[in-house]
C-alpha cells in the first residue's frame, strides 16, 4: 500500500511522470480468455484487444498518491510542472483522437470529451464565434512560381527561380455571416 503525501510534498521527478503517463499511456490493453468450442470439444485461449482506461489527471494523482487538489496547487507553484500539464493536456488530446479514430471509444463520447476538456467546437459553433471576431477564415490558393514572382513585383527574382512545383499562398479574411 502506497504512503499518501502531504498536499505540498513535491518532488521534481513529477513533471516527466506525468508527461510519460500521458504520453506513454496505451491505447488498448489485450484480454486472454478461455472460449470452448464445440467444433473441436475443447477449450482454448483466445486474446482480443479492449480499450485502455483512458489517462486522466485523476488516475495519474491516484498514481503518485497525492489528491487532485494537489496537481492544481503545483501548477500554480511550480512553473516546470505547470508546462508539463500543459504537454500531458495535449498527449491526452491526442489519446482521445487515436482512441476514436482506432474504434477503441465511441466517438461521440470522445468528440463530447475533446469539446469540454480541450476546447474543441464545432462548425454551428465557429460561426458564433465568428461574431465576436474571434475566427477568420483562411482562403488558400495554389499559384506557380511565375503568378508568385508577378504578385511579388519581381522581388527576389533569383530566389523564386530556384522554386520548382507550386507554391502556396494564403490570404487571411475575417468569416463574413
Amino acid at each position: 500500500m502506497r504512503k499518501k503525501l502531504k498536499t505540498d510534498e513535491y518532488c521534481p521527478e513529477y513533471t516527466e511522470r506525468l508527461v510519460a503517463w500521458f504520453k506513454n499511456a496505451p491505447l488498448y490493453i489485450t484480454e486472454t480468455k478461455m472460449v470452448y468450442s464445440k467444433k473441436n470439444d475443447k477449450s482454448e485461449e483466445v486474446s482480443e484487444k479492449v480499450s485502455a482506461p483512458c489517462p486522466t489527471f485523476v488516475r495519474f494523482a491516484d498514481e503518485i498518491g497525492v489528491s487532485i487538489g494537489s496537481l492544481k496547487k503545483w501548477r500554480e507553484k511550480y512553473p516546470e510542472f505547470a508546462e508539463a500539464y500543459l504537454k500531458a493536456v495535449l498527449y491526452q488530446e491526442e489519446w482521445l483522437m487515436n482512441a476514436a479514430g482506432l474504434g477503441f471509444y465511441n466517438s461521440s463520447m470522445s468528440i463530447t470529451a475533446l469539446k469540454a476538456n480541450h476546447g474543441w467546437i464545432e462548425k454551428g459553433d465557429a460561426k458564433l464565434k465568428a461574431a465576436d471576431n474571434e475566427l477568420k477564415q483562411v482562403l488558400v490558393r495554389f499559384v506557380n512560381c511565375c503568378e508568385m514572382k508577378a504578385e511579388q513585383g519581381r522581388k527576389n527574382e533569383e530566389d523564386n527561380c530556384a522554386h520548382s512545383g507550386d507554391i502556396c499562398a494564403a490570404d487571411a479574411e475575417k468569416v463574413s455571416d
